[in-house]
């Protein structure tokens, strides 16, 4: 085999598709694109980062680097110097992506509803931002007369923002397979407007509608209807086979000499219980709450059972919660969600612990790092989080009474100690939960309880395991590759092109995958790391529009 380089990398991400789908269905036959590219091509379990979250899961994709490095490592973030929660744009990345890297060398990118890239920038190439970009009337493209184009030829959507509630499948199913069919033919089209060196898109309805779809598929799952198993239970599949022929008209239009990659970001599982962390730690008095009139009326209410919690329960067995939805004002909506949001009653001067922002992360009330920071660095902060540590190890399963939570991570532990002067305010602890059957809601004060039935109409939940593939020529054929993970999918990139590799980056090349006649010697290089940009800040509309973007993908 010839040892040249490739001209060109396009790159499938179906976001949290995964091999424990994947394989039983391509033994089936079910998947013949999957098969075909996999007896071809090396393949295997892709390690997600952590929290293996979309947002930072995609950053580690585009940088080649972790969560603790390139800064973005949940849907909201604090911002700067306060406890006030932002949703994250690409201006939280601190550090160079790979269209840059690409750029600086002269190639051209194609970059299509990658999360975590509005607002758009100017690019040597083409620019079509995903999620977390508030709707189509914002700019979302560059070049910027590119936004228009995709409306008009294909009515482009940036992401489907209805809402799924149990008996909604149908519609939700169509609106989904809609976005997907109009990403598809802008994708077709958009491969032939620029001499592009790498084009990557992603897809995101194998994670939408496995959120909401996996209690169909798993018989043990507490949410599970034997009843609309007949109606529902291939409705997963039916999208694998519809992004498998996707895969087949991408790579139709493909010539010989480019590679194929497919990635995921995670992968996904059944998700059982929603645990409610705030509570956690108040309960451990390592967080609390102000003793004002509004916070005791909260408190109140809660005790009596009035909680979003149980009203949310009320409306969905009356089969009225979109209907309410519609019809109370937004600006009421906001004000009822934020008197009921903990983190508004916070006495921060007496919390030493709290979550903030999701994705089972959990911060320390750090003197010094924290606008009211009373933990001292040194002892008294391992002091805390052994305290963190010995609660949540307490937790049990109210169905099964088995432990929940199977690792508590510390930042350093998990990112080696490699963490960027540049994200101060990273979180100091993960939750790693049993078999990933559990998922957090922290910080939202939506009831007195810790553990209950999932509450946000989501019944799949995220898993370290994603997926890879590669194909093409100079790529092993059917061959199962070990220990890849996301953050090696970048340099490997750039290696394919013959571009040095930034050595800043975590991730390593996946030399494995290439023939054993290629035996190019990696290039590396210095790179200047991304110099500090104001963040973009929604405004008060763009941030209420995605925040509730969110809550109806089930993220908040």
């Amino acid at each position: 085999m010839s040892t040249t380089s490739y001209q060109k990398v396009f790159v499938i991400g179906l976001d949290g598709a995964t091999y424990d789908l994947v394989l039983p269905w391509v033994e089936q036959g079910k998947l013949p694109t999957f098969a075909r590219l996999m007896e071809k091509g090396s393949w295997g379990m892709l390690k997600s980062v952590i929290p293996p979250v979309t947002p930072p899961a995609w950053s580690s994709f585009l940088t080649g680097m972790t969560p603790g490095r390139h800064g973005i490592y949940t849907f909201l973030q604090r911002e700067p110097g306060s406890y006030i929660l932002r949703p994250i744009n690409a201006t939280f990345r601190k550090v160079p992506d790979i269209g840059i890297l690409l750029n600086q060398c002269g190639k051209q990118v194609a970059l299509v509803n990658i999360p975590t890239t509005y607002p758009p920038r100017p690019i040597n190439g083409l620019l079509v931002t995903g999620l977390t970009t508030p709707g189509r009337n914002n700019e979302f493209t560059y070049p910027p007369s590119l936004k228009e184009e995709l409306i008009g030829r294909f009515d482009y959507e940036i992401e489907r923002y209805e809402k799924y509630t149990p008996g909604s499948e149908d519609s939700f199913i169509a609106a989904v397979n809609r976005v997907e069919d109009k990403r598809l033919n802008a994708t077709l089209w958009l491969m032939d407007q620029v001499d592009w060196s790498l084009f990557a898109v992603v897809f995101r309805g194998t994670d939408v509608l496995a959120h909401a779809m996996w209690r169909h598929i798993d018989p043990q799952h507490p949410a599970h209807e034997p009843e609309l198993f007949g109606r529902y239970g291939d409705a997963l599949l039916k999208h694998y086979q519809k992004m498998d022929q996707a895969i087949a008209a991408i790579q139709n239009k493909l010539d010989a000499d480019t590679l194929l990659m497919i990635v995921s970001d995670h992968g996904f599982g059944a998700m059982y219980r929603d645990v409610y962390i705030d509570n956690v730690l108040v309960e451990a008095g390592l967080l609390h709450i102000k003793k004002t009139p509004m916070a005791q009326l909260r408190s109140a209410l809660l005790r009596l059972g009035i909680s979003p919690h149980n009203i949310l329960r009320l409306l969905e067995a009356l089969h009225v919660r979109n209907l309410t939805r519609k019809l109370i004002p937004k600006q009421a909506q906001t004000a009822i969600n934020q008197g009921m949001l903990m983190t508004n009653h916070v006495d921060w001067m007496h919390t030493k612990a709290y979550p903030l922002g999701g994705g089972s992360l959990i911060s320390i009330n750090l003197a010094g790092r924290e606008p009211a920071g009373i933990v001292k660095a040194g002892s008294e902060y391992e002091e805390v989080c052994n305290q963190v540590e010995t609660e949540f190890y307490k937790l049990r399963d109210p169905g099964t009474g088995e432990r929940i939570v199977k690792r508590i991570w510390h930042k350093e532990e998990i990112y080696n100690g490699r963490i960027s002067d540049l994200v101060p305010e990273l979180p100091d602890l993960y939750i790693e939960w049993v078999d990933d059957h559990y998922t957090d809601i922290g910080g939202v004060g939506y009831s007195q309880r810790t553990i209950s039935d999932p509450l946000r109409g989501r019944s799949g939940g995220h898993t370290m395991r994603g997926l890879f593939l590669a194909h093409g020529k100079g790529i092993k054929s059917g061959y199962k590759i070990q220990d890849a993970g996301l953050i090696d999918i970048a340099p490997t990139i750039l290696y394919a092109l013959d571009v040095a590799v930034s050595r800043a980056m975590d991730g390593q090349v996946l030399l494995e995958i290439f023939e054993d006649g290629d035996n190019r010697v990696i290039q590396y290089q210095d790179i200047d790391m991304r110099e500090a940009e104001a963040l973009h800040k929604f405004s008060s509309q763009e941030q209420q529009t995605i925040e509730e973007h969110l809550k109806n993908l089930g993220y908040l």
